[in-house]
């Protein structure tokens, strides 16, 4: 866990102490860990794979709005604030996490450099979401597809997606991910195969998205 931001400036005692607390959750499927509305169990740190972040209209529209990777921390300010999360997390299929109890975070908050860390979390968090927002409202559909495959890829080249679900997350029908895709492969940017998504040429695909900006 050397690159979880909840863990920066900790003592090595600290550390321990805080992962020993946890709990190991392997999940062989896509499970729902925080519903939204409701009380998290606690937070949860990603050790493998990946975590959907959704959030669900009252008419049950049902938004994606992230992906985190290994390292990354959820439900820790639900958690610390004692609220109902404010959106719901999916561990994708092959994602091992670190489930810290509630009852461990009143003596987690004693901490100053813990609480730190989730406020500069959170930070981040508004920092990304920003960035989204901008890449919805200013970026043509094929730059979009091109900055989500973008942020799904980094901490794994293979991004195990269907194109239908990144039409989803980049709100726009599946013909045209295909296109997109059709375009990125033959560019040598992408390797296209079932539920799966390859990135060859990580720095092309960066430059798909920064086009024009």
């Amino acid at each position: 866990m050397k690159n979880c931001f909840l863990l920066e400036d900790l003592s090595p005692e600290e550390k321990s102490a805080l992962l020993d607390d946890c709990t190991v959750q392997t999940h062989t499927q896509a499970t729902e860990i925080l519903t939204q509305g409701e009380k998290p169990p606690g937070f949860f740190i990603i050790a493998s794979g990946s975590v959907e972040i959704a959030y669900l209209t009252e008419d049950g529209q049902r938004a994606i709005i992230t992906h985190l990777s290994p390292g990354e921390a959820l439900g820790e300010p639900e958690a610390v604030g004692d609220v109902p999360c404010v959106s719901s997390a999916v561990a994708r299929p092959k994602t091992v996490t670190l489930l810290c109890p509630i009852n461990k975070v009143k003596t987690l908050m004693k901490c100053e450099l813990f609480v730190r860390n989730v406020l500069r979390a959170y930070v981040m968090r508004l920092h990304r979401d920003n960035q989204f927002k901008a890449i919805d409202q200013f970026q043509p559909v094929e730059q979009r597809i091109s900055s989500y495959l973008w942020h799904l890829s980094e901490a794994d080249n293979v991004v195990r997606i269907s194109q239908s679900y990144l039409a989803n997350v980049a709100g726009c029908s599946r013909q045209t991910v295909n296109k997109a895709l059709g375009r990125l492969r033959d560019d040598g940017v992408i390797a296209i195969r079932k539920e799966e998504i390859e990135i060859l040429n990580p720095a092309g695909l960066g430059s798909q998205f920064t086009r024009g900006s």
